[in-house]
């Protein structure tokens, strides 16, 4: 998957189009969170979502999350704070557990301006 203008492109691609679906189809629950210059969802979606070479921002990250129903931990390093920051999104877990990190299927790293992939040792 990591080769480049190949496979990798297509996953992309693909995950970017669902979560632009997944959007537009939740356009009242993502509208307060669009930027100033985006009028409209879809226009948000055309801008910021479906162009493979943009970065993916807080909100892609939110509905890509609820759409695969997976748990994303974003670990938040900014270089002020003398501790990471964490937040876990998606769905919460019914099993009675407490601990925010369990079933965490994806970790990033945000670096303002940029998520990178945390691999676990």
């Amino acid at each position: 998957l990591n080769e480049e203008a190949g496979t990798s492109e297509y996953c992309t691609w693909y995950l970017r189009a669902l979560t632009a679906s997944w959007i537009k189809a939740h356009a009242e629950r993502f509208m307060p969170f669009l930027e100033d210059d985006c009028l409209t969802v879809e226009q948000f979606c055309k801008t910021q979502i479906e162009p493979v070479g943009s970065e993916a921002t807080m909100i892609a990250v939110v509905a890509l999350a609820e759409l695969l129903q997976i748990r994303i931990k974003i670990e938040y390093l900014d270089g002020h704070a003398e501790t990471v920051t964490h937040h876990v999104l998606g769905p919460e877990e019914n099993d009675g557990e407490k601990d925010n990190n369990s079933k965490v299927l994806l970790t990033l790293l945000y670096r303002p301006g940029h998520y990178d992939i945390l691999y676990p040792k």
